[in-house]
């Protein structure tokens, strides 16, 4: 009897342990924006393997998945997924989405905003959809790299045909499973995620493309971006509105601006002596012009005008040796050379 209480201790701890092992996974996360506050009341929080966070939603069926009950818009940001759902203004925009065989769907969290994390996959007949996975990082100039080699399989994609694509319930006429294989196998992958204006661009397939196969049945809207949550129930027939909070706007421009500032300063930065200034004791802007003003060398610019001397000159009266070596001393009377011209007369 003991060893049989034994044994089902044992089995119990093994099927707990095995649980757990399936229910975290190693994944990492750079800058993640939680939203703990909005996402409270609609999901509960797990934490994975390493420490992360992420987010489940709650009442839903044991068929949902992410990217399922909502429609696409075309905007200037390329495709935009419009959620019927109270968390996708969050959930759909930020973070990844992974599937957990404990859990299930969980969101991973993120802080940089897009229409979608999808991946595509299109053909002359289909058009397929899949939420990108947490190994998927964005950078500026390359798009989406993976940092693992990860890929969810058939069964986690939507086709719809190009005619019902921006539907306004688009789960209607998804492609049901047992053509889900045939359809993914025909399809092509597409990946074209872009950066401009401080905004990451999602095209997809080209949007001309898609006109065409679906016989001009594309809706088009403006995106309104706004930061508090109560615009979102604000709704019109001509925009979309996203949430976007006003500390987290524009997000990519700050890192790479913060990457520059990592940069050591170059050679121009210099004192008069010729030495680097380091970054720490280089001078304010509003001191720079004041020190430079008081250590520069003075030099005058000007051009040199020689003064023009208007006064006459004096002639200085010849001076007669004298003998004994006696100093000479000029002479001073004026009339002595009209005495020596009339003495001479007279001798004559």
């Amino acid at each position: 009897m003991k060893k049989l209480g034994l044994s089902i201790f044992v089995l119990a701890l093994v099927s707990l342990f095995s649980l757990e092992s399936n229910a975290k996974e190693n994944i990492t996360v750079d800058r993640g924006i939680y939203f703990h506050s909005e996402l409270q009341s609609y999901g509960n929080w797990h934490k994975l393997k390493g420490g992360i966070n992420v987010w489940r939603p709650s009442s839903v069926s044991y068929d949902w998945q992410p990217y399922k009950y909502g429609r696409w818009f075309s905007t200037d940001n390329g495709w935009y997924w419009d959620s019927d759902e109270d968390f996708g203004y969050i959930t759909f925009h930020y973070g990844r989405w992974y599937y957990d065989d404990y859990y299930g769907w969980v969101w991973v969290p993120g802080n940089i905003w897009a229409p979608a994390w999808v991946d595509w996959r299109y053909d002359n007949d289909y058009i397929g959809w899949a939420p990108l996975p947490p190994y998927a990082e964005f950078s500026i100039g390359i798009g989406i790299s993976f940092t693992n080699n990860f890929h969810y399989g058939y069964n986690y994609w939507n086709f719809v045909s190009y005619n019902n694509f921006c539907s306004p319930n688009v789960y209607n006429y998804f492609a049901s499973n047992k053509y889900k294989y045939r359809i993914y196998s025909k399809t092509k992958y597409r990946n074209n995620y872009s950066y401009n204006r401080g905004r990451v661009i999602n095209r997809g397939v080209d949007l001309k493309y898609v006109r065409e196969r679906s016989r001009g049945n594309i809706v088009t809207r403006d995106i309104k971006r706004v930061d508090n949550i109560r615009d979102l129930n604000k709704r019109d027939k001509n925009y979309v509105r996203s949430y976007e909070p006003f500390n987290n706007r524009n997000i990519v421009d700050r890192d790479k601006r913060n990457d520059r500032s990592k940069v050591e300063p170059k050679n121009r930065t210099k004192n008069i002596d010729g030495n680097k200034i380091s970054r720490d004791v280089r001078p304010q802007k509003d001191t720079r012009n004041k020190i430079y003003r008081e250590n520069r060398p003075k030099v005058d610019y000007r051009p040199k005008i020689e003064k023009r001397n208007i006064d006459r000159p004096t002639r200085q009266p010849e001076l007669k040796p004298r003998r004994n070596n006696q100093p000479q001393r000029p002479n001073n009377n004026r009339n002595t050379p009209n005495k020596e011209r009339v003495k001479n007369k007279r001798k004559r």
